[in-house]
């Protein structure tokens, strides 16, 4: 149903639309259930009596909120034989972009009040002040305030910051050495908690500068051993994907090598983004693929994980090389261009980012575009080392802090990329190299690649790490890797 035909029922019902809610009705996806929506707007008009005919922006928000809030509950529960597989949250229902204009600041109000809110629990942050109120703190007196770090910039021997909060703009200068170093660390459009005082002059000096962060807490771990396999990146399609490695992969957790003490325990598969290398991703890309129609790709990528044992769950999310919108948050990949996938038993299609639960054990896939931001714009990180960049943005409490660089961020009234529970795992790809490190009781893994090297990565000094599997003991929390490159083949053949 199009939505000139939904708004046509609404009319034919003696109803009529202000131009807010029909904007709103027109923004909504193609792939959602419009004649169900329309149903539950006159109903619930219908139920409310008297004689108001006007249909207004808050009724159509409140029926899309409650069948957002049903949708996900239905994706929570398991399908049978499924085991101890939930989700938690998947963005895919929740997606209704505003207007840009009206929509960036509704988003940025909204990643506001969602930090300000964790900020709050902390036991240091009591007593925090408005910018506009700090410009006029006593002398010798200092006090915190927590914003946006919209700009940053370095003069000889001090870094000065720009901060923003519903009050207005506080400019700060950082000399003291560690808030220098920690400022200019701290993500940009990030929130920020700066204690300051005034100098002399009047001048706004920080004293420190810190992140949300996340509470130190212990390992939270599953009563039951089984095992979950964390992979990213195949770019099924490429030229460069490794059919072979792949195809070992598949054969040793259908325990043609033996291993059987890790295999017989393997119960989950995750696949945070780029299932497939898609197409038109980036200039001559067409030259790179050994097949060009996404559908195929998809189908592809289908006739490979057909061949995972049945009773391994397999959970796929997008990433920026599979067919959907490259704004995060990005919905599950639509099921005309993956229905094969989706029409196995054992799939489970989510958005990016998505929060789900295994045997008790949350885990927070997210692809990791924003990935790319933040190391280029952060002293000290590096693509080799990615789990120091993973560590960054959970400390910020948000996937994608950084405005108006190579990532792209869609005007949502609510910022879904804020980290708001703390996950148990957080598991990335996108970068192609491999790393794992625990930080706070939180678990980071991003998970390689099963692409070899391209020109591209070739001429930025980029070497991945391919076929390496990250094998999580869900009740210890530790990690084994199996690698089934041609080396790791021979050792993994050895042991069989």
């Amino acid at each position: 149903m199009s939505e000139s035909k939904a708004v046509m029922r609404v009319l034919e019902s003696g109803y009529l639309l202000d131009a807010k809610a029909f904007e709103m009705i027109g923004r909504i996806s193609v792939d959602a259930d419009l004649n169900g929506l329309v149903d539950r707007l006159l109903e619930r008009k219908a139920g409310t009596g008297g004689g108001d005919r006007v249909i207004t922006e808050s009724d159509v928000a409140s029926v899309m909120s409650e069948s957002t809030e049903a949708v996900a509950e239905r994706q929570s529960t398991p399908k049978e034989g499924t085991g101890d597989l939930e989700v938690i949250f998947d963005p895919t229902p929740a997606i209704a972009p505003a207007e840009a204009s009206d929509g960036f600041n509704r988003l940025f109000s909204d990643r506001y009040w969602r930090l300000y809110s964790i900020l709050r629990s902390r036991l240091d942050t009591k007593g925090m002040i408005a910018a506009t109120s700090a410009k006029g703190l006593a002398p010798n007196k200092k006090a915190r305030v927590a914003g946006l770090l919209t700009d940053r910039s370095s003069r000889k021997g001090s870094v000065e910051l720009k901060i923003d909060d519903p009050s207005g703009t506080m400019k700060v200068i950082c000399q003291d050495k560690p808030a220098e170093e920690s400022a200019l660390r701290a993500p940009l459009d990030s929130m920020v908690v700066v204690e300051v005082s005034h100098g002399k002059t009047g001048q706004l000096y920080a004293n420190s500068v810190f992140l949300p962060d996340i509470p130190g807490r212990k390992v939270v771990s599953s009563s039951h051993r089984a095992y979950a396999l964390l992979l990213s990146d195949l770019h099924i399609g490429s030229k460069m994907f490794l059919a072979d490695d792949f195809g070992r992969f598949i054969r040793w957790v259908r325990g043609e090598f033996g291993d059987e003490d890790l295999v017989s325990r393997v119960r989950y598969l995750l696949i945070a983004g780029d299932i497939v290398d898609g197409v038109g991703v980036y200039p001559n890309q067409e030259f790179q693929l050994a097949e060009r129609d996404p559908r195929k790709q998809y189908q592809m990528a289908a006739d490979l994980l057909r061949q995972v044992p049945n009773h391994i769950q397999i959970v796929l999310s997008p990433g920026n090389h599979d067919a959907v919108r490259q704004a995060l948050p990005q919905p599950a990949v639509p099921v005309d261009l993956a229905e094969a996938l989706y029409g196995m038993d054992n799939v489970r299609w989510v958005g990016d980012p998505a929060f789900i639960k295994l045997n008790g054990v949350s885990f927070l896939m997210y692809h990791g575009k924003s990935l790319d931001d933040v190391i280029a714009t952060t002293p000290g990180l590096t693509y080799d080392n990615p789990t120091e960049a993973m560590k960054l943005l959970l400390r910020s409490r948000h996937l994608s802090p950084t405005y108006g660089k190579r990532t792209a961020l869609s005007p949502e009234l609510r910022d879904f990329m804020v980290i708001d529970q703390v996950p148990d795992v957080l598991h990335s790809g996108h970068v192609h190299t491999y790393g794992e490190l625990e930080y706070r009781g939180t678990l980071l893994v991003n998970s390689g690649t099963w692409q070899a090297q391209t020109d591209f990565q070739s001429n930025m000094g980029l070497e991945p790490t391919p076929s390496v599997i990250p094998i999580l003991d869900l009740s210890t929390m530790r990690v084994v890797r199996r690698n089934f490159g041609a080396a790791g083949y021979q050792g993994l053949a050895g042991a069989a």
